[in-house]
């Protein structure tokens, strides 16, 4: 009961609103919480200490504890010299200024590693076409079109396509799964098999 009220406390001093169902470990979740972390540079009882620990934990899932993004947020802090004390009376909190330009250059750096990122994942998913090319290069078109149709029904039979199948030349068959065989993405993927 103890540990709850602690968590009831945070929630009401730092309220997680649209994150708040979400998955910890979606794309989505982490954007809207480095954006939650910006947002809060807007607080008037804007504290650096816990915005630091928030943020940091938050860039460390995103980028690694050992990142430069993590380093970037510990490195900020108030500076007392008098020099700029002097210089910076009467202008805009300078630690804030340093907050905002280092957490938004990091959040548009987490959105070019995600969308990298999912660039590649389609193209892993996508890239299928050392099976399908075989198949192009030996049947007909008749045959191709009539294989294509079979495979893409809702509820493809395994026994029409073991009929079409045998009725293919055995050549055919062979020069096609030779095909697939010694295909270069096919020997890459079974390297890592």
């Amino acid at each position: 009961m103890f540990h709850r009220n602690i968590f009831l406390n945070l929630e009401d001093k730092y309220p997680v609103t649209h994150c708040k169902k979400a998955i910890m470990n979606t794309e989505q979740s982490y954007s809207a919480l480095l954006n939650k972390q910006l947002n809060q540079l807007e607080d008037k009882k804007f504290d650096l200490s816990s915005w630091k620990k928030a943020t940091a934990l938050v860039v460390s899932s995103c980028f690694g504890s050992n990142s430069a993004q993590a380093a970037a947020i510990e490195k900020i802090n108030y500076t007392y010299s008098s020099w700029t004390l002097r210089d910076e009376s009467g202008t805009v909190d300078s630690v804030k200024t340093a907050c905002k330009t280092t957490l938004t250059t990091i959040i548009t750096e987490y959105k070019i590693k995600t969308a990298t990122v999912s660039e590649k994942k389609q193209s892993k998913k996508s890239d299928l076409s050392f099976m399908w090319l075989p198949f192009e290069d030996e049947l007909t078109g008749a045959s191709l079109k009539t294989l294509k149709a079979l495979l893409l029904q809702p509820n493809a039979s395994p026994v029409e396509l073991k009929a079409f199948l045998k009725d293919l030349p055995s050549q055919t068959m062979v020069n096609i799964l030779q095909n697939i065989l010694l295909a270069d993405d096919f020997k890459k993927w079974l390297k890592h098999q």
